[in-house]
């Protein structure tokens, strides 16, 4: 049974520019694990592209991804599915507004358009030129009808007309059909139904036997506040959103400058792990 736990977002938490893991942020984690404390990555992306931000790290950090929606269980991955109904609506209210969209499987992206680079790497946490990831493009309803049952989660994203993701949002929220979030002011994430990163928080305390005053969660973004609710130890970076430093019981330096391993290395030093 571990001691503690640790869930970490990606992207303003463990990462900076959405790609580097400091090598004392490493050094921290790897130190912390030979003291039994168990670490998981918590995300929106897909679990594909979750595991190429745990090869930074090393294959012991267990994955929480697509908000909550896909995540490393005690005996294997558990998977909720977003539902027919709902990614029905979210396509064509997407269409109706012209926003681009991604719906996500455990190992597939599928598009409605080919979204610039830097626009699906800072809002969607996807880039189409990742080679080992598979995506594909949905042309059609008839098409969408093929995969909608395999869905987990998706994205719509802004043209920069907020007006419109605005107008979005309020029409997904009103059909009660699945829950929305944003990790950046820029998107719609869609998570199924009573899911969401603090869902799979609660379930691994559970399997793992560690209660809240023993969890860790570190955040920057509007997703991660469900699983805030969940630990006694939830840290907001010192590059947070307003809203989700209100939430959490403490705050740490910014994700440029190790504020996550810096939290975590005075932490054990005033409460040393026997």
């Amino acid at each position: 049974m571990p001691k503690y736990l640790v869930f970490m977002d990606i992207d303003g938490t463990l990462l900076t520019d959405h790609q580097y893991v400091s090598d004392y942020t490493k050094a921290t984690i790897e130190r912390l694990q030979q003291q039994d404390v168990l670490f998981y990555i918590a995300t929106g992306r897909m679990y594909e592209l979750a595991k190429l931000v745990r090869n930074k790290l090393n294959d012991n950090v267990r994955l929480v991804t697509s908000n909550g929606a896909v995540f490393d269980g005690k005996n294997g991955r558990k998977e909720t599915k977003l539902g027919g109904a709902a990614v029905e609506l979210a396509y064509l209210i997407a269409r109706r507004d012209n926003l681009p969209m991604m719906l996500f499987t455990p190992e597939m992206a599928y598009y409605t358009e080919q979204i610039p680079r830097f626009i699906a790497r800072n809002a969607a946490n996807f880039d189409a030129t990742e080679t080992t990831i598979g995506s594909e493009e949905i042309k059609s309803f008839t098409q969408l009808a093929t995969i909608e049952d395999q869905i987990t989660n998706g994205v719509i994203l802004s043209r920069e007309d907020m007006s419109r993701l605005d107008s979005a949002r309020e029409k997904l929220v009103n059909s009660k059909l699945m829950r929305i979030s944003s990790s950046n002011p820029n998107n719609l994430e869609l998570i199924p139904l009573e899911t969401d990163k603090g869902t799979a928080v609660k379930q691994i305390q559970l399997e793992q036997g560690v209660d809240a005053a023993h969890t860790f969660v570190f955040g920057d973004g509007l997703n991660d506040v469900g699983m805030m609710a969940e630990a006694d130890l939830s840290v907001a970076m010192g590059n947070a959103l307003p809203q989700v430093k209100s939430v959490a019981n403490y705050e740490t330096d910014t994700n440029y400058n190790d504020g996550l391993a810096k939290f975590l290395a005075q932490y054990f030093e005033e409460h040393p792990l026997s």
